[in-house]
């Protein structure tokens, strides 16, 4: 063979040789192509279904956050209290709640007391409290109940245990409030001038700066009587059992206090009284604050040339401009009471729950929870849960709450909650409504204080007999 043929039969093969390598890169290509494709589509699709178990494992979050913080206690027997049930879902971050319960032995038998602090511009106010509250009102308790006891110079045996006045037993929280106040907005001041420093000003002036409501309930197992004191807006609510005309049960509603704030006319009126002409209310609000009453809160307390003062050497805020004659807000509280009876149940919570639920309906879900709990067979839901009318209480004529219509939502309940204040969160936060519940949840700070405050709710369940034998009288209206 020439060298010319043999060129020629070589670059023939290598023709062939090179269009079967494109035919096997093109083919090589096509199937890269589709195993890209398929890639991708099991990719999203692995996507799609983390995203649809992620949606039900965000289902299955509401449990756990509902009941993060929920604890049931056991009262001390003979204290005239069963159990106490609390439970509390934050919009902040951090919480700016808390809460205080204890259970004091006395001569006479228990006193028992719990507390709600609902904080606001932070948590200092409310921490300050829940250390300081309980103490010193307890402590003035007991100075009261000493002084009566010395002030009889010959007690019969009927008498050795003290019965105070209301009106002594109100004088006492009114002061004590009042102190605490004092002790956390005025008292540090001296120190604080005469350091000169501007750490030692934001450590002690910490908790006067920032705000707290305050609601305490006093019980006292020998008379059975139940005190109530508040400053701010949030709400104690009593609920009793009646058998009404066709012998089925529900409960009445006792209402233990009265909400601080700008829409509270007789607020409104003491406000214009001791600050004419400047028009303190406007809108529902008290100079732009949404409560009248309050502890700490100071820029609404100090006179000006004091918040100058402040202002110029220790990191104090300016002055607001409408703060012409101050104090504006006072922690002096309201304080009512009532005897209980037996089977009698208390609510209290800070003004989140009660955006959502009216007094009615927290204490028909008490009950619907009540009967639940005493019925081992369990009860029967209704389909799409128990609307507001279903429950176990006479409903008032009007519902003001906001919240549920802020959702465009309608109320429908469920039970499902072995815990009672995790009950009336769960119910305040949709109810029967999963998705709505799952999506409020979902929130964080800031967009969920829009649609959601701290929620801090205390259910307590008084004993069902009357361990004194005597039939209890009726409220005090």
């Amino acid at each position: 063979m020439s060298p010319s043929k043999l060129e020629a039969g070589t670059n023939g093969g290598n023709a062939k040789e090179s269009s079967s390598s494109e035919s096997k890169a093109g083919r090589n290509f096509v199937l890269a192509l589709f195993a890209g494709i398929y890639a991708a589509l099991t990719g999203c699709l692995a996507k799609a279904a983390v995203s649809m178990e992620g949606n039900l494992d965000r289902r299955l979050d509401i449990d756990r956050q509902l009941r993060r913080y929920e604890k049931t206690s056991k009262a001390c027997p003979k204290s005239g209290v069963v159990r106490y049930d609390f439970a509390h879902v934050a919009s902040n971050d951090p919480a700016e709640d808390e809460h205080q319960e204890f259970q004091l032995p006395v001569p006479s038998g228990y006193w028992s007391f719990f507390g709600l602090y609902d904080g606001h511009n932070g948590g200092k106010t409310s921490k300050w409290l829940a250390s300081n509250m309980i103490p010193a009102v307890s402590g003035a308790l007991a100075d009261l109940y000493s002084r009566l006891v010395s002030s009889d110079p010959a007690p019969s045996e009927d008498q050795t245990i003290p019965s105070p006045h209301f009106s002594d037993v109100e004088q006492v929280f009114k002061t004590t409030f009042a102190q605490l106040d004092d002790d956390m907005c005025y008292a540090p001041l001296e120190t604080v001038f005469a350091s000169n420093s501007r750490d030692v000003a934001e450590d002690l002036l910490g908790p006067a700066c920032a705000g707290s409501c305050a609601l305490l309930s006093f019980y006292d197992s020998h008379s059975r009587l139940l005190r109530v004191a508040l400053a701010g807006d949030s709400r104690a609510v009593l609920g009793r059992q009646r058998v009404n005309d066709e012998g089925d049960i529900k409960y009445d509603v006792y209402v233990l206090s009265t909400d601080h704030n700008g829409i509270n006319q007789t607020e409104v009126d003491r406000l214009d009284a001791e600050h004419p002409g400047e028009n303190v209310c406007q809108g529902g609000r008290v100079l732009g604050m949404g409560i009248s009453r309050a502890f700490g809160d100071a820029r609404y307390k100090w006179a000006r040339d004091l918040q100058d003062k402040l202002k110029k050497g220790y990191l104090g805020k300016l002055p607001l401009p409408e703060v012409k004659t101050p104090p504006y807000l006072t922690a002096e509280p309201d304080v009512t009471e009532i005897e209980v009876q037996p089977g009698d149940f208390l609510i209290m919570a800070t003004d989140g729950l009660w955006e959502c639920l009216t007094s009615e309906e927290a204490v028909g879900l008490v009950g619907l929870f009540k009967e639940a709990q005493g019925n081992r067979f369990g009860t029967r839901e209704p389909v799409g849960g128990y609307p507001p009318d279903a429950l176990p209480v006479w409903m008032a004529e009007r519902d003001h709450t906001v919240r549920y219509k802020q959702w465009g939502a309608e109320k429908r309940f469920v039970m499902t909650d072995v815990n009672a204040a995790t009950h009336l969160l769960r119910n305040a936060l949709g109810g029967a409504d999963k998705d709505l519940t799952a999506a409020l949840l979902a929130m964080k700070t800031p967009r969920s204080r829009k649609y959601r405050d701290d929620m801090t709710v205390l259910v307590v369940f008084f004993g069902e007999e009357d361990g004194r034998g005597l039939s209890g009288r009726r409220p005090k209206d």
